[in-house]
């Protein structure tokens, strides 16, 4: 009799300490079961730097405008072709007419600098611009109106003249296609020019 009954006590007592074995290892299994079944989570993936503004290059900012040539005559139209317009310009001096043949004209006398002209003629009359390409454009005034305009190059014998009187003064721009436009003002009264007469007229330059 005592034969089994120590064999059942020692089954007992193993079936005993195997289930508080079981029992320490099952939250460290489970934890590392759900440990290794969770997916790394991956880094996010970091934008590649912006490349740095490239610097304004300080010499295209004050690039001067094209020089003018040292003697140099330019014929055009203002926008609309309203009014013709002649520009002279000698040793960096500039003397321009503008005309539209009807009623609207202004002289203007100024310089060339840094490339740029700026003439001025009677009461707020003002005549700017500078050369692209061999070709003049830029913006003159008139009796309260202001145009842009564009001027050719041309030679002789288009260009700018002028003729005066003891009571007025005629001004004439001719085009490189032969066209004249012209304007007389006497004594303030403004009138169509007669025809141009180059033996009569003066060919004016730069500084006249």
């Amino acid at each position: 009799m005592r034969g089994p009954i120590i064999t059942l006590i020692v089954v007992v007592l193993l079936g005993g300490i195997l289930l508080l074995v079981n029992l320490a290892r099952t939250p460290a299994d489970s934890n590392q079961a759900a440990t290794s079944s969770v997916a790394p989570v991956a880094a996010p993936a970091q934008a590649p730097a912006a490349a740095p503004p490239k610097a304004a290059d300080p010499k295209a900012a004050d690039a001067p405008a094209a020089p003018f040539p040292g003697q140099a005559k330019y014929t055009g139209r203002t926008e609309g072709n309203n009014a013709a317009i002649a520009i002279t310009v000698r040793d960096n001096k500039v003397s321009a007419y503008l005309c539209d043949g009807k009623a609207i004209e202004g002289w203007y006398k100024g310089s060339v600098t840094d490339g740029k002209v700026d003439a001025k003629g009677k009461g707020t009359n003002q005549l700017t611009g500078s050369l692209t390409d061999g070709k003049l454009s830029g913006t003159v005034s008139a009796e309260g109106r202001s145009w842009s305009y564009a001027a050719a190059p041309v030679s002789a014998p288009a260009g700018l003249y002028r003729a005066k009187t003891a009571t007025g003064t005629t001004g004439w721009v001719k085009d490189s296609n032969g066209q004249v436009t012209g304007l007389t003002n006497d004594k303030g009264a403004v009138k169509p020019a007669p025809p141009l007469d180059p033996n009569s007229a003066q060919a004016i330059e730069g500084g006249d």
